[in-house]
């Protein structure tokens, strides 16, 4: 019996020896009390997309300067092909007028002339020559025009800038 005795002050004291040794305070055990219990859990909010990419502090990129194409603005190649539609226009109205003058003055017969003969008439003859001065400034015109369509296709620019 003395060593049962002894066995279970060895048991029951040495733990308490160490503890006392080391500072720790014994390991009590806490009594079981009543925890409140945890409120209902929140329904998750929906996902919102344009908070998830664009956190805060991330500013939205502005742009800087309006886009250019081929080195031009919108503003400036509406006015490239404003220009070259309206130079074609006032050439076409040229080209028609002086046909009327003509016509005029030959009487209705202005294309014949005697075979191996000119016209005499110098008023026939100055007209001739401004239609045909306003011809070929009609055609440059329209090659101008052309050639500006082509350097905006080149260049990228959207049919909506190409009209007035």
């Amino acid at each position: 019996m003395r060593i049962v005795g002894l066995c279970l002050w060895v048991v029951l004291a040495v733990p308490a020896l160490a503890q006392a040794q080391s500072g720790d305070a014994p390991a009590v055990e806490p009594t079981p009390q009543a925890t409140p219990p945890a409120p209902p859990a929140k329904p998750p909010a929906p996902l919102n997309l344009d908070r998830l990419l664009r956190p805060p502090g991330v500013a939205p990129e502005v742009p800087t300067a309006a886009p250019s194409y081929g080195g031009r603005d919108r503003a400036e190649w509406r006015e490239e092909f404003a220009n070259a539609d309206a130079e074609v226009a006032d050439l076409e109205s040229k080209v028609e007028v002086s046909q009327k003058r003509l016509r005029a003055n030959t009487a209705g017969d202005w294309n014949y002339t005697p075979a191996g003969g000119e016209a005499s008439d110098p008023e026939v003859l100055k007209l001739r020559a401004q239609l045909r001065r306003d011809r070929q400034s009609l055609e440059a015109a329209r090659q101008r025009l052309r050639d500006l369509r082509v350097e905006a296709s080149l260049a990228g620019v959207p049919e909506s800038w190409l009209k007035p």
